[in-house]
């Protein structure tokens, strides 16, 4: 049985927050939602924007000794996460994935955000979170007093592409992720009704994400600074 959703953001990996941001902030125009980067409680500093149809991207920024930092070592600057939040309590749906089969790690109920992973090998070379929140991200601001900056000009961030060995393995975790899925040939799309950000997974011989698709931009390579590449659809 899946669990309902609805994608919240996608996050990428990079070496520096301040030096990515030129590629996603002054050139793609993507607003700020945060003035600074937060440390979190582990050892990782993000920061949020969003682009002109509302998706929103997550910058990580690993440092000192911990998971982020393994994660960076191994694979360099790309596609880290998407997250995915749910209306109600977490560990129900955690439950629900793990009497599915799936591992579900990093389990946390403290506080205001909750959340749970899924680790890249169950996924494909990509990290699934699954939150919840106690309040919306207009909520959070108003709290902070903060006031988020508006994209600029046209760009609409859609989401990440994958490839993946074994798309039928794809298509069951995604289905019981609450993800709408649709498969073309050796592709699947998977979208959520009423939301901007989908994930597209292209049949291949390894796992992993090829970089975020874009619409109304010029594609951009990987860059070891600014993280991953631009895809045009």
């Amino acid at each position: 049985m899946p669990i309902e959703t609805i994608p919240d953001h996608v996050a990428i990996a990079v070496h520096d927050i301040d030096a990515a941001a030129p590629r996603w902030h002054d050139q793609l125009g993507g607003g700020w939602q945060s003035d600074d980067a937060e440390v979190l409680d582990v050892p990782v500093a993000i920061r949020q924007m969003v682009f002109a149809n509302d998706g929103k991207l997550e910058l990580w920024q690993p440092y000192g000794e911990g998971f982020a930092t393994r994660f960076m070592e191994r694979y360099g600057p790309r596609v880290h996460h998407v997250t995915l939040k749910v209306a109600d309590a977490l560990l129900p749906a955690v439950e629900t994935l793990r009497s599915e089969g799936y591992d579900v790690v990093d389990v946390s109920t403290e506080g205001g955000w909750h959340e749970a992973y899924l680790r890249p090998s169950q996924v494909g070379g990509m990290i699934v979170q699954v939150a919840w929140s106690e309040k919306s991200d207009e909520a959070w601001m108003a709290e902070t007093g903060y006031v988020p900056e508006a994209p600029r000009g046209d760009a609409a961030l859609l989401g990440p592409t994958l490839t993946h060995p074994d798309l039928d393995a794809a298509e069951r975790l995604w289905t019981a992720l609450g993800g709408t899925v649709t498969r073309d040939e050796d592709v699947l799309t998977i979208s959520w009704p009423g939301h901007v950000l989908d994930i597209r997974i292209e049949h291949g011989p390894t796992a992993g994400p090829l970089g975020l698709r874009f619409a109304n931009v010029d594609p951009l390579p990987a860059d070891d600074i600014t993280g991953p590449p631009v895809l045009v659809e």
